[in-house]
């Protein structure tokens, strides 16, 4: 089976990184290279230690040459070379845990800012592209797929990089000592690698490809079940809610299981080599007659670095395994990243103002996947301070002109212009909006929190004012909380009305220029409508207001009424002609 080689999912990981966090990778390297090392002067210590050991007279021509006295006792030999020994192997084990907190500090600051860019890159798209995608994609890109990224593909490549040379700088203290051990035990290692390559680790990218899959769906299936809870409950639904995550629970588990045994048979082969290597090498050794002294300094240089390669060769080995899982999730990250940032979506014009009039000319809109337009020839002039409505028959295309006027989504022919030459799909044009839309989103927080959102400070005064302006005083003041209490997830604990009173709060909260309603009482009561539009039709004085509505009724303030048919204006009248143009919608 093909899949992607390791090489391309690191250059896309390359890709992900800055300048500076490219550079910061050779302080990994040097880490590396500085514990491979000491690993290497660890070995070649412990080789003397046993020969001491067996013979302390030969340890003092090594003792000699660091300036120790030339007639010490041989327990002074042995004391003084098991000091050096215990140094080294502490100085090597501080460098080797510090080169870990390195590296996972830094890969764990990386994901951090990754995760903050791709985010920004989302915040930039264009509104059509969050209309052709399920939620749960977006919040398993930057959650699972990031997090595995970082967490899993930059610490792997970490780890096999620093145990990669460890293990090459211990092979060399080995041909050093007996080449044609090294190259048996070089040998053995390159027949592992090549059945890991052609036959294990294509199989660990198909297990990272369905637990991508599973995780999502699974997800998805989770979303659904808390979102829709009083329904489930209500049609006595859990039991097929629940099978459908479970489906995929099932298959995630399983293999995940399957993942983690293939992991653990590494060791096992490495250990029985291991063991077999022991016996190869003490035979080798006596073969070569080799002196008792000399035979027990080979043979404990061999253990060391043998009970050292064998976990840090398993560790690559697991390693690897792991990177090549998270190939999915690298592939998708990369595309991700890489098309948010096809296009420039808002453009920032600091010179904007909207003192005369909002322009549709010629506009056509079509969603993406649509055989048809949605909007075709609009022409439509909206001057400042008027109040318009806009009416027509579900799908005719109003909500999505308001999203056209809104600057969130871009036309697919004609303009839609501010003043005659300031586009509306700019940062200025958003912060001059005050938009309720039918159904707002309110997160599980305090009234005040979601009057003034996304704020880290509110404005009390800002605050107290659109609370008396939305009409909402008697009602919080009626709370032993009052602001600070908690609405509940999406506003559950508030009636309808109360949710779209706070929606007006929270738009008249920056003091917009434009208000803009989006079919904000279609879901009231008429006793519930006709309080929220006395609200309305309070704070849209003095303010350029475009308002859809369901019952005409509600826009009987309004200056010019725009029927929307099909895609089109059928016709711009006044609330009085209504009965002779729509008398459908009422």
């Amino acid at each position: 089976m093909t899949t992607p080689s390791i090489l391309s999912a690191i250059k896309k990981l390359r890709a992900l990184l800055t300048r500076e966090e490219k550079l910061k990778w050779l302080g990994i390297v040097a880490f590396a290279l500085t514990t491979s090392l000491l690993e290497v002067v660890t070995a070649s210590v412990i080789v003397v230690f046993a020969q001491v050991l067996n013979a302390p007279e030969t340890g003092l021509k090594y003792l000699g040459k660091i300036d120790f006295p030339s007639d010490l006792s041989p327990g002074r030999v042995v004391f003084y070379t098991a000091m050096i020994v215990g140094v080294v192997y502490l100085i090597k084990n501080i460098v080797a845990a510090s080169e870990i907190f390195f590296q996972n500090f830094f890969i764990q600051k990386m994901s951090y800012h990754f995760k903050g860019k791709l985010l920004h890159r989302y915040a930039g798209a264009d509104y059509e592209f969050y209309l052709t995608r399920n939620s749960s994609l977006g919040t398993q890109v930057v959650g699972r797929d990031t997090e595995m990224v970082f967490s899993s593909g930059m610490v792997a490549i970490a780890i096999i990089l620093s145990e990669g040379v460890v293990f090459f700088a211990l092979i060399g203290v080995i041909i050093y000592m007996n080449p044609s051990l090294a190259f048996t035990i070089l040998g053995i290692g390159g027949g592992i690698a090549v059945v890991i390559t052609k036959f294990v680790l294509p199989w660990f990218y198909q297990f990272g490809q369905k637990l991508q899959e599973t995780a999502l769906y699974g997800n998805q299936n989770l979303i659904q079940f808390f979102h829709a809870f009083k329904e489930i409950v209500l049609l006595g639904k859990g039991e097929f809610f629940i099978n459908a995550y479970q489906v995929h629970s099932l298959k995630k588990g399983k293999i995940q299981a399957l993942q983690s045994s293939l992991n653990v048979l590494p060791r096992i082969v490495i250990e029985i080599l291991f063991m077999g290597g022991i016996v190869v090498t003490i035979g080798i050794l006596c073969l070569d007659q080799e002196s008792p002294v000399h035979m027990l300094g080979m043979l404990g240089g061999y253990l060391y670095s043998g009970f050292r390669l064998m976990p840090g060769l398993n560790r690559i080995i697991n390693q690897l395994n792991i990177f090549k899982s998270t190939i999915p999730s690298i592939e998708r990250v990369h595309r991700e990243y890489i098309m948010m940032a096809a296009k420039k979506n808002y453009v920032d014009v600091p010179e904007f103002s909207f003192d005369r009039d909002l322009e549709i000319k010629d506009l056509s809109f079509r969603y993406i996947n649509v055989g048809k337009d949605a909007l075709s020839g609009i022409f439509l002039k909206i001057k400042k301070g008027e109040f318009i409505g806009i009416v027509g028959e579900t799908g005719s295309g109003k909500s999505t002109l308001v999203n056209l006027i809104l600057g969130l989504l871009p036309p697919c022919k004609g303009f839609i212009l501010v003043d005659e030459k300031y586009p509306v799909n700019s940062y200025q044009w958003h912060g001059k909006i005050g938009y309720v839309p039918q159904s707002i989103y309110l997160t599980d927080d305090t009234i005040e929190k979601n009057i003034a959102f996304g704020e880290t400070v509110t404005d009390k005064l800002r605050l107290d004012a659109v609370i008396d302006t939305a009409q909402l005083r008697d009602f919080i003041d009626s709370l032993p909380e009052r602001e600070k209490t908690f609405v509940g997830e999406h506003g559950i604990r508030l009636s309808g009305g109360e949710r779209q009173r706070i929606s007006i709060a929270r738009a008249l909260y920056h003091s917009p220029e434009v208000l803009i309603f989006d079919e904000a009482t279609s879901a009231l009561d008429n006793e519930t409508e006709a309080r929220l539009m006395e609200t309305i039709n309070t704070v849209s004085k003095d303010r350029t207001v475009i308002m859809i509505a369901h019952r005409l009724t509600t826009l009987k303030n309004c200056s010019r009424i725009v029927v929307m048919d099909k895609g089109r204006v059928k016709d711009i009248t006044e609330y009085e002609k209504m009965d002779n143009v729509f008398n459908e919608v009422r």
